[in-house]
């Protein structure tokens, strides 16, 4: 927690929403992002009873660095996944993107980590990847 810095309130406030008393420190939060996780000691006001504080100032540095791991975690998986289906239903890239997305390109940004793919795509690559007979069920209807 960085001392050096001044809020306006010193070290208590009350919550601009419920008039909870909130006392600056850190505590465990979490951030999530397409199904990950991640856990970081946040540093802010906090009610005792552990329901909503405040963040404000630096304290977001804390919540944005957790999430573009997240981020980054999730492109990684992302272009690990597309590989994986590829191998595992022997599809070229512009075959896999042609069947799952419509786009001849997509696979290959996926690959390269230049785009990832909505939701519902990302889901049903995981699917594939599980059971690559279910390409075959797309292939021929």
């Amino acid at each position: 927690m960085r001392d050096d810095v001044q809020f306006p309130c010193g070290k208590t406030m009350i919550h601009p929403e419920t008039g909870a008393l909130l006392t600056r420190g850190r505590r465990m939060e979490t951030v999530e992002y397409m199904g990950l996780k991640k856990e970081f000691e946040a540093t802010g006001f906090f009610p005792d009873d552990g329901n909503d504080g405040v963040i404000m100032g630096d304290d977001h540095d804390g919540f944005e660095k957790a999430f573009a791991e997240l981020k980054t975690e999730y492109a990684a998986n992302i272009r690990a996944l597309a590989k994986d289906l590829r191998r595992k239903t022997r599809l070229t890239q512009k075959e896999a993107s042609q069947l799952l997305t419509g786009s001849p390109n997509s696979f290959s940004k996926y690959e390269r980590g230049e785009a990832l793919p909505s939701w519902p795509t990302a889901l049903l690559m995981k699917l594939i990847a599980d059971d690559p007979a279910l390409m075959e069920k797309i292939r021929h209807g």
